[in-house]
């Protein structure tokens, strides 16, 4: 790697490493919000918020690779280019086909880390994800359990409280009841309580306060207790297991081939197909971004490299649209994935490699200033169409 390469790349890389921390913040705390919502206000450990939100990382991060590669290209070839730079190395023969090698060997890394993340890691990501929400949903305090209400679903107790309160943590008037399968019954009453998680596990812990422990055994053994305070550690059972990985969403990329011709009824074939070649066109259009980026970040004047930006953004914001719409249109049959994905990938890099090829032949131009100045002749080619009322003669004096 040679010192002009490594230049070019170290231009790249901090604007492409900040825009990566500011979009994984602002997702992630986007996201840590709701979930705190859900499942703290219901009694659910921080801890198992935190495990979602690290399941969460490889898909915003899917997310937020190509949009950072796009914008630390373009802010980089736009420092270049304001700075001169870019003028100095074409005067030393050092062309923009030559400043594109090291930007396409950064993209090739970042290619393999999408393809991963695409293929692998984030089928199983999202399925943990989703496994996690329904642990958390479907055992949740105080969904089920109401006031004057027997519940039984925890661990086998048989749980009556007379008054609810601060979203299931505070009882008032317990009762507890149960028998194991050895004959043992066990009967605890109590003033109040407390329902809290155990940090480290799926365990709910009922606190109880003032009250007095009844058991029973299958000899007719009677044991009475009273305590002040007691601790009682509740299993937390679910439903029924969450269900396999079945979703097209939820496939390895390996799973999505050996199932493309299949006719379950879900996923169907048609889903798997726009599914699997989704991921291949999103990753193969990681290539085209520096291609895309360095003529739009060509601008010499600061009007133009604002506008040079909107457009890139634009740009990349309006294709994934037309990639979500065409894959949608191919998972339920009424478009081929060729159609729906391979052409506007197609259409996509074609107009990349032209903008590309343009500023090479032209260096001293960009395409935002020939798109400005393509409107500006149409505007004033359509003004001297306009017919404008001429003013009347004034009438001669007698």
């Amino acid at each position: 790697m040679t010192r002009i390469d490594r230049y070019v790349i170290e231009k790249t890389m901090t604007p492409l490493a900040a825009t990566i921390g500011i979009a994984l913040a602002a997702l992630l705390m986007e996201r840590m919000v709701r979930l705190m919502e859900v499942l703290i206000s219901q009694g659910g450990p921080l801890f198992l918020v935190l495990k979602m939100l690290g399941n969460l990382v490889p898909h915003y991060l899917g997310l937020a690779l190509p949009a950072a590669l796009f914008i630390g290209v373009m802010l980089a070839t736009t420092r270049l280019s304001i700075d001169s730079e870019i003028d100095a190395l074409q005067s030393v023969g050092v062309s923009l086909r030559r400043l594109l090698r090291p930007l396409m060997g950064l993209t090739l890394v970042l290619g393999v880390v999408v393809f991963v993340l695409y293929g692998y890691l984030q089928p199983y990501t999202r399925y943990a994800y989703r496994a996690l929400m329904y642990a958390a949903t479907n055992s949740a305090w105080d969904l089920s359990l109401e006031k004057g209400s027997f519940f039984t679903g925890l661990g086998g107790y048989t749980v009556l409280v007379d008054d609810i309160a601060d979203a299931g943590h505070k009882l008032n008037g317990v009762f507890v009841y149960k028998k194991d399968d050895a004959g043992t019954t066990i009967a605890m009453t109590a003033e109040s309580g407390q329902a809290s998680r155990r940090p480290d596990q799926m365990q709910i812990v009922l606190h109880l306060i003032r009250g007095v422990r009844t058991e029973i055994k299958a000899d007719g053994q009677v044991t009475v207790l009273t305590f002040d305070d007691f601790d009682m550690p509740i299993d937390i059972a679910l439903p029924e297991p969450f269900r396999d990985r079945l979703g097209e969403r939820e496939l390895t990329l390996g799973e999505l081939w050996a199932q493309r011709n299949t006719d379950a009824a879900k996923p169907t074939k048609y889903a798997v197909r726009a599914e699997f070649w989704g991921r291949v066109v999103r990753t193969l259009s990681l290539l085209m971004l520096p291609i895309l980026g360095i003529p739009l970040g060509l601008a010499t004047r600061r009007n133009q490299r604002n506008l040079g930006i909107a457009i890139g953004v634009v740009t990349l914001v309006v294709y994934n649209n037309v990639l979500n719409f065409g894959e949608s249109l191919a998972s339920i049959g009424r478009m081929s994935p060729f159609v729906g994905l391979w052409l506007p990938f197609l259409l996509f890099g074609a107009v990349s490699v032209w903008l590309f090829l343009t500023v090479s032949a032209r260096p001293r131009e960009n395409p935002v200033a020939m798109m400005i100045g393509s409107l500006d002749r149409a505007r004033l080619f359509l003004w001297r169409l306009v017919p404008r009322r001429r003013p009347p003669a004034e009438e001669p004096a007698e």
